[in-house]
């Protein structure tokens, strides 16, 4: 004989009304993403997940809207522009998250991160400051390129110089012994 009590959560779990609801993962997998993380910013927002013993799960009419959705503006957007990319992958960084993290989110190489990380540790002024001590030392290594090309360019001119006073020496010289 069944137990009444066990009979009652079968019911129970079985009506529960999220059968064939998607977890974080399946909904990064079905939207294209390599990680949970863009799905968890948009929980709230364009996905409304459930709890459930499982953990959380999601409608699949919303993540289907969702997909069609992402196709629609990823074959109308244009690709990041650096300035973009940079001011999402800052944003990222003053929020807490990792170098891995934002890889696999943007989907950008870990090298771009990491310089824009160092662009991120130097603040606005100690960049302008390093930036124009940088200008100061290109414009001064030109400036002495230049001189050096300016020496070797004279050095030549006198040397051609020196070469037609001696050649015209010669030649006086040679004149002056056959009268």
């Amino acid at each position: 004989m069944a137990n009444p009590s066990s009979d009652e959560k079968q019911t129970q779990k079985a009506s529960n009304g999220h059968d064939g609801w998607l977890t974080r993962a399946q909904v990064a997998a079905e939207l294209g993403y390599r990680s949970i993380f863009p799905i968890r910013k948009m929980e709230g927002q364009t996905l409304h997940p459930a709890r459930e013993a499982r953990g959380w799960v999601f409608d699949p009419a919303e993540v289907a809207a969702q997909k069609a959705k992402r196709s629609v503006s990823s074959t109308a957007a244009l690709p990041m522009t650096e300035g973009r990319l940079a001011a999402r992958v800052f944003y990222l960084f003053d929020h807490g998250r990792e170098l891995r993290e934002i890889v696999q989110e943007l989907e950008v190489p870990p090298q771009v991160v990491r310089d824009l990380w160092h662009e991120w540790l130097v603040e606005l002024e100690d960049g302008e400051l390093e930036r124009r001590k940088s200008a100061e030392e290109e414009r001064r290594r030109r400036r002495q390129e230049a001189e050096l090309r300016e020496l070797e360019r004279r050095n030549e001119q006198e040397q051609k110089n020196f070469e037609t006073i001696m050649s015209a020496m010669a030649t006086a010289t040679l004149n002056g012994d056959k009268p």
